[in-house]
């Protein structure tokens, strides 16, 4: 063989090779086409027929609350 053979034959491997390169990596064929969905809606929960809301002190006790004079 002649060194131009050897040469071709270098530059098709190199040519081949990054072709797979190209078509396994960068282009890969299982890819998603287009971006996933959005969050879930939230969970809607029955809020009625709860226990009343109250503060956690009495209303004559919250004097104690406040800053000393």
């Amino acid at each position: 063989m002649n060194r131009s053979t050897i040469f071709i034959a270098i530059v098709l491997a190199v040519i081949g090779i990054g072709g797979i390169v190209v078509w396994k990596i960068i282009l890969p064929s299982n890819a998603p086409t287009s971006a996933g969905t959005s969050a879930p809606a939230p969970q809607k929960f029955d809020t009625t027929g709860g226990q009343e809301m109250r503060p956690r002190w009495k209303t004559d006790e919250s004097e104690g609350d406040e800053a000393e004079n």
